[in-house]
């Protein structure tokens, strides 16, 4: 059994499905170190592991990014945005990410290095000679943001010659606009020794990892005649076993005889409930559905409501465990999170997306482009904008059908198999590689 270091970026949409990674890891007999910020100690802890905090800037609370980070909370909506999260929530952490990392390695054996795409301390290894690390694997927890002449980053994929040529100008305006990061990060890699990007920063991610695992249906990604084989996709990870959440009082006693509308701005960017959960409570108040909120936050009270009470059709929660919510949920109004859009599509559930931060905006492009739902193509829609949307989804039965044929694809997939299989191929190379080495030592 193989000493596995798994590291993911503090926040929930990373660290959450690294858990669990590092979870089946551990239940193949593997020993795991996990490397996160403070606030996930006692979940790894709890799951066995080793913890490895971050420390100095790496160790950020995704909960107050807005605190933290204040730059990231003034930019616009769009590249700026984009620039901002990349560069101090991803390459201004890469030397103390870094530095814990070698730390690790000089302290004991590590056979592999495991890694969420958001995760860019690795990167100076990765650039470093192939000998001189143990071989790592990441995973896609993002949307893929890949260089492709059959893609362009925001208008999505054609493969035409006219096609080709729009996606080859598009992309070059999009890593123009992404220059401030790009540069930065170039800077931040020569503090810690080590050479410059060979490619933009966001196909460096994907590429240079010796294996990379995307947390999606293939179908459910642009077709791109151009991608590496290096890149696998494997589904979504569902829940190990059988345990269930505690439901909320009145679960028992929902009323399916009205369609069920589930809302939420995920656990992130939900500081500004006005985004989406506010316009969406009083858009659908009265209709005949029922709404049912997770507002990713605790303080419940912050939310303003129309005329200052709740609806009737309405039920607020600070979280309700989406696994078995799902099933029952006739539209999803999401502002766009890559693991509750997988979690959806994996249950044959159609959305409504508006989301412009962060990834979001490609995961919101790819929910439109594929039919699944529709794409508001805004952070900040209107109460006039989801109630048309609302009752599309419920009208049109190609949505539905849609997310079906999508659920058809999720379901092929066993990701946990897959991890299985690639890390036993991984750790089998690399012994294999250390004998032959050995060998031609010995010789």
């Amino acid at each position: 059994m193989a000493n596995i270091l798994v590291a993911s970026t503090p926040a929930p949409g990373h660290v959450n499905p690294m858990l669990s990674v590092a979870r089946h890891l551990s239940s193949l007999g593997h020993s795991i170190i996990f490397l996160s910020g403070k606030l996930f100690r006692d979940q790894a802890v709890a799951l066995g592991f080793q913890f490895v905090p971050f420390s100095g800037v790496a160790d950020f609370d995704y909960r107050r990014l807005d605190e933290e980070f204040p730059e990231v909370a003034a930019a616009k909506p769009g590249t700026e945005a984009m620039n901002a999260i990349c560069m101090y929530t991803g390459v201004d952490p890469v030397p103390d990410q870094y530095r814990t990392i070698q730390q690790i390695l000089s302290e004991g054996p590590v056979d592999l290095i495991v890694t969420d795409v958001y995760f860019w301390g690795v990167f100076p290894l990765l650039l470093g000679p192939r000998d001189a690390r143990p071989p790592v694997l990441t995973f896609g927890v993002l949307p893929l943001v890949l260089s492709s002449r059959d893609v362009a980053p925001l208008s999505g994929p054609d493969a035409t010659p006219e096609g080709r040529l729009r996606n080859q100008e598009e992309t070059r305006q999009f890593f123009a606009a992404m220059q401030p990061a790009t540069t930065h990060f170039n800077e931040v890699l020569r503090s810690c020794g080590a050479p410059e990007l060979p490619e933009f920063f966001l196909d460096s991610a994907a590429h240079l990892p010796d294996r990379f695992l995307e947390l999606t249906a293939e179908a459910f990604e642009y077709p791109r005649s151009d991608m590496k084989k290096s890149i696998q996709f494997i589904g979504n990870l569902m829940p190990n076993g059988h345990s269930k959440s505690p439901m909320p009082a009145w679960w028992d006693s929902l009323d399916e005889s009205k369609p069920v509308v589930l809302v939420t701005q995920g656990t992130i960017a939900n500081w500004d409930l006005s985004q989406l959960i506010e316009p969406a409570i009083a858009a659908l108040a009265d209709e005949q559905v029922t709404v049912i909120v997770a507002a990713g936050r605790p303080d419940l009270e912050v939310i303003r409501l129309p005329g200052g009470v709740k609806p009737e059709n309405a039920k607020i929660e600070h979280y309700i465990p989406f696994e078995q919510i799902l099933p029952r949920v006739d539209v999803f109004v999401t502002n766009g999170g890559f693991g509750s859009v997988n979690l959806s599509l994996s249950k044959g559930v159609p959305m409504v997306v508006a989301g412009d931060t962060e990834d979001k905006i490609f995961t919101a492009s790819r929910v439109g482009w594929s039919g699944s739902g529709i794409n508001l193509e805004t952070g900040h829609p209107t109460g006039d904008q989801i109630r048309t949307a609302v009752r599309a989804v419920l009208s049109d039965r190609k949505y539905k059908d849609n997310a079906a044929r999508l659920q058809k694809e999720f379901a092929r997939y066993n990701a946990f198999d897959q991890i299985t299989e690639t890390v036993d191929s991984m750790l089998s190379l690399e012994h294999s590689d250390a004998l032959l080495a050995t060998a031609g030592t010995r010789g």
